[in-house]
């Protein structure tokens, strides 16, 4: 039967060390050897007690998921016979991993990496989930070579691209069977769109300029140039996360004479955001005459 019943609890990914102590009444040095059944315990294979001495053997318990395991650890020796210690194991769940914050402006996006530290014993693949629309997994699965004692480097690309506003928070799940799970929080924070341009567009000519309905829905949104020298459709309906191209043309003078360079801003307006607030997307434009 065990010599003893020994309780060990550790979070996910961290080590708790506990040491034994095993009498030598043998006017020899005796070398036992060591095994156990749990990969989650670090053991050396064998270690060696001095003549009429005590010896003390170290082993490490590493969990990599929550829950509550038993393992057995035997010595052997030929002079001494069998000492067995059960050990009864309780791993905690891991608290977050360090927030990736993300900041972007409306219509554009920010990649950044969730980094992990895999303890897996083999080869894994590990599998990542967004639970917020506005932070995209492209690649859902990454593998990952086995991450042995001091653990290899896992990088997950995680995409921003907000959709309203303000300040969104969401969480990435990345898991695998045998290297466990990882939460990272995440949290974008989304200004207003900056200003672009300018494009500069030739009289009596048109030139596209590229816009994204970044909503999830389709939205109509209405389009206007503050200078009458230039004109564009009043209102485009896009689908949603599409991205067209709007014509904005500059007429010139009506007269068809040369003018001094003219500048306008074309204003993109959602009228009804979700937050309750219009937003614009303002675009530069130049007018210059043929002859600039």
């Amino acid at each position: 039967g065990a010599m003893d019943t020994i309780r060990l609890t550790a979070p996910v990914r961290q080590s708790v060390d506990h040491t034994l102590t095993i009498f030598n009444p043998l006017a020899n040095s005796v070398t036992l050897n060591t095994n156990c059944n749990n990969s989650e315990i670090s053991i050396l294979p064998s270690f060696t007690v001095p003549a009429l001495s005590e010896g003390t053997f170290s082993f490490s318990y590493m969990p990599l998921k929550a829950g509550e395991s038993l393992a057995r650890i035997v010595f052997n020796s030929v002079d001494l016979g069998q000492y067995i210690y059960e050990v009864e194991l309780t791993a905690t769940p891991a608290g977050p991993e360090k927030a990736v914050v993300f900041t972007a402006g409306l219509g554009n996006s920010q990649v950044l990496q969730a980094r992990l530290i895999n303890y897996s014993k083999t080869k894994v693949d590990y599998s990542s989930k967004a639970n917020h629309p506005d932070f995209i997994v492209e690649k859902n699965t990454q593998p990952a070579t086995s991450g042995g004692v001091t653990g290899t480097e896992v990088s997950i690309d995680v995409t921003f691209e907000p959709s309203q506003l303000g300040e969104s928070r969401g969480e990435l799940v990345v898991s695998s069977g045998a290297g466990g799970e990882y939460v990272f929080p995440l949290i974008g924070t989304c200004h207003p769109p900056k200003p672009q341009g300018p494009y500069t567009i030739r009289a009596g000519q048109s030139i596209p300029i590229q816009f994204k309905n970044v909503f999830s829905t389709p939205t109509t949104f209405l389009l206007s140039v503050d200078n009458p020298l230039f004109s564009v459709k009043q209102s485009e309906m896009i689908r949603a996360k599409k991205t067209i191209n709007i014509m904005v043309t500059y007429n010139g003078s009506p007269s068809g004479q040369a003018l001094p360079v003219q500048t306008g801003k074309l204003i993109i307006t959602n009228p009804k955001s979700t937050s309750g607030q219009a937003i614009n997307w303002v675009f530069y434009v130049k007018g210059v005459s043929e002859k600039h």
